[in-house]
């Protein structure tokens, strides 16, 4: 396993993209790593500094599945990479929660803007895909396992 930040994932091959698995032992957590491993493959995350903190909130007027969440949540991220030219390498999800008519996430996130001269973007993703997504809790051993493949 390709494993930044105490072997939480693992950086799989897909034929026309690219994805993680996953093992953690909290759904804040599968949803960091699940981050941290998108920038892993964009870019040489160990060069990005944590110079900039920005708050992260999703909030859903409906019930969403985990799937449906960790998806928007990554969406968000690379809407914000795009728009705002910043890499990130400190996740911290703080929250989520799930109700029947309502969703939330709510996260701090650290990076710095792209400098060309220290960063090299090395793959560009263009989405998360619901595509083979697996997100579950496995009964034996408490720890949230699955992965996401991304559109590149």
């Amino acid at each position: 396993m390709v494993m930044g930040m105490l072997k939480k994932f693992e950086i799989i091959d897909h034929p026309s993209d690219i994805g993680i698995r996953l093992v953690t032992e909290s759904i804040e957590e599968f949803f960091e790593f699940s981050a941290w491993g998108m920038f892993s493959i964009m870019c040489d995350i160990e060069r990005v500094k944590p110079a900039v903190k920005r708050v992260v909130r999703i909030t859903e007027n409906e019930q969403l599945s985990l799937e449906e969440l960790l998806v928007i949540w990554l969406e968000k991220l690379l809407y914000i990479f795009e728009v705002k030219k910043m890499l990130f390498c400190k996740f911290g999800v703080n929250n989520i929660e799930i109700c029947n008519d309502s969703t939330f996430l709510g996260a701090e996130i650290s990076g710095e803007k792209i400098n060309t001269l220290k960063h090299e973007l090395t793959v560009s993703i263009k989405a998360p895909t619901y595509h083979m997504l697996k997100l579950a809790k496995d009964r034996h051993t408490g720890n949230w396992e699955g992965q996401i493949i991304f559109d590149v």
